[in-house]
């Protein structure tokens, strides 16, 4: 049985709940590829430390379901088909993120999620439904079986988390450690997400032998 791991990452939690979802399946002895999705326009790439202007673009663009070209890494593993596709999708504002919306909609989706069943894992900071909502209506319009999708989220209450986030985004270091005298959750994602997330994979796998 052969699965792939779809994501796009760029803080790292994505790739890092993608890594664990990767040994756990293979653990489990499927065959594994694993798939990064990037921006196919260097101009349109992110990273930290960012400014205004490209947060209010992006989170904006989320919100209008805003698609772009997009690449994948390695380029053939979207060109195949498999028994399983696991998908992380990152939440910007309460949306999908703009490259996970663009694979979606692309005829690599297409192809690949036709008659293909898939799970899908949300990485979050606290919205997720909406999220969780739009990528398996897109999938599923692909031609994809829905085999189901959790959130894994970031440590620390809703304000916390919050200022964590806006703060980290905008930094180039670990993070802040504190605000006005309080003291603010880690950047990603919570221990309980990681202790989760072999488990999630596991029993979406195994229903795929069912399937």
């Amino acid at each position: 049985m052969h699965c792939l791991i779809l994501y796009y990452s760029m803080t790292g939690q994505a790739r890092k709940g993608a890594e664990l979802a990767e040994v756990a399946a293979r653990a489990a002895g499927w065959d594994v590829t694993s798939c990064r999705i990037s921006m196919s326009d260097p101009a349109d790439a992110l990273a930290r430390p960012m400014n205004v202007a490209a947060s209010k673009k992006w989170t904006q663009g989320a919100q209008k379901g805003m698609v772009v070209p997009v690449a994948y890494e390695p380029a053939a593993a979207v060109a195949q088909k498999y028994d399983a596709v696991l998908l992380f999708t990152n939440t910007w504002g309460d949306n999908p993120s703009v490259p996970v919306r663009s694979f979606l909609e692309s005829a690599e989706a297409q192809a690949l999620l036709a008659g293909t069943p898939f799970a899908v894992y949300v990485v979050c900071r606290r919205l997720w439904e909406k999220n969780l909502s739009i990528v398996r209506a897109l999938a599923e319009a692909a031609g994809g079986h829905f085999l189901g999708g959790e959130p894994f989220m970031h440590p620390g209450g809703q304000i916390g988390s919050l200022i964590q986030t806006v703060t980290y985004l905008y930094r180039d270091d670990g993070g802040r450690k504190r605000f006005l005298g309080f003291p603010l959750p880690r950047y990603g994602l919570s221990d309980e997400a990681v202790a989760r997330l072999p488990a999630f994979t596991n029993e979406m796998l195994a229903k795929v032998d069912r399937h």
